[in-house]
């Protein structure tokens, strides 16, 4: 008889720890959310994170607000939800630098993606699209190629980015010398490029779908094993002689460390059923992006993996680490 006194007593005191959090989980959110991007308005990163914080407001009957936190690669609005509580009204809308790649690139970090953040769910991908410019008069890889012998540019939105990761795993796999030149953002680059200064660049469509359609742009490459349902005309990477050419910049939700397993599968699942909105996919689509869901197991396996391909890529280009 004791002896069962004692197991009621033990689970009840199990069941009086839990009964606070499942009663969290319910509840939430309790107040409005905060989705925190690390990018100024306008990017990719904020279209997508104001796109689904809309669809999330009203699925919650919360509001979700975006809250621009940009610099240092992303590492500011990575830095302010690492500090936030852990009760999942501070989230991160993460773009791949400051998930996957930063790490692999700055001497100095105030925190660690893989142990200061919690996956949630894998929100949106694109593949880049390398293109040519009007210095460069080449109509596909081949033609491209055959310029191995003189000095061709290529730009980037920043050192250590997938753009400028892209350049260097090109030249891994093609052994064509090529001159990075660093912008302080997509949208310069661009400009550069239609205007002559440099060659050629890896972008996602948003930017450059003006210029293709225009004729000022020439799209040579996607950055994947098959062809881009955006862009079908345009062969890919496989297609062109490389192999496992996989570059894309994808984006993820994330959490503080220490949250609640359940309220994590909670805002994953809501994420889930909001990727399958029909506004919500025909938004990204129109904005040259495409919706992609993975879980939170899913998602961090996905960025450890991303971690180890862009360290490869890093260490046997000989990128110097800033």
């Amino acid at each position: 008889m004791k002896n069962l006194q004692r197991l009621a007593m033990v689970l009840g005191l199990a069941g009086a720890l839990l009964a606070p959090a499942h009663a969290q989980t319910a509840a939430y959110p309790a107040k409005a959310v905060t989705m925190t991007v690390g990018y100024a308005p306008g990017g990719a990163t904020d279209v997508i994170a104001r796109i689904v914080a809309q669809a999330l407001s009203v699925r919650w009957k919360q509001q979700v607000v975006v809250e621009n936190k940009s610099g240092a690669g992303g590492m500011i609005g990575a830095e302010r939800v690492v500090r936030a509580p852990a009760d999942g009204h501070v989230l991160l809308l993460a773009y791949t630098p400051e998930v996957s790649i930063n790490k692999l690139i700055y001497k100095q970090m105030t925190y660690d993606p893989g142990i200061d953040l919690t996956p949630i769910a894998l929100v949106s991908s694109a593949n880049l699209f390398l293109v040519s410019g009007p210095k460069l008069p080449v109509s596909s890889v081949k033609e491209l190629l055959e310029r191995k012998g003189q000095n061709v540019t290529y730009g980037s939105p920043g050192t250590g980015g997938q753009q400028h990761l892209a350049g260097e795993y090109f030249q891994l796999q093609t052994g064509m010398p090529l001159t990075h030149v660093p912008y302080k953002g997509a949208a310069p680059a661009v400009t550069d490029l239609v205007g002559g200064q440099i060659d050629i660049f890896f972008s996602t469509p948003p930017v450059i779908l003006p210029h293709i359609k225009s004729g000022r742009l020439k799209p040579l490459m996607v950055t994947s094993m098959q062809r881009d349902p955006l862009m079908p005309d345009v062969p890919s990477a496989k297609e062109m002689g490389l192999q496992d050419f996989e570059i894309a910049n994808w984006f993820g939700l994330y959490g503080p460390k220490g949250m609640d397993p359940a309220l994590v599968e909670k805002i994953s699942a809501d994420m889930a059923v909001v990727l399958k909105d029909p506004v919500v996919l025909k938004r990204l689509e129109d904005s040259g992006l495409s919706a992609r869901y993975l879980n939170p197991q899913q998602l961090g396996a996905f960025m450890q993996s991303e971690m180890k391909k862009y360290g490869d890529i890093i260490t046997r280009s000989n990128v110097q680490k800033q």
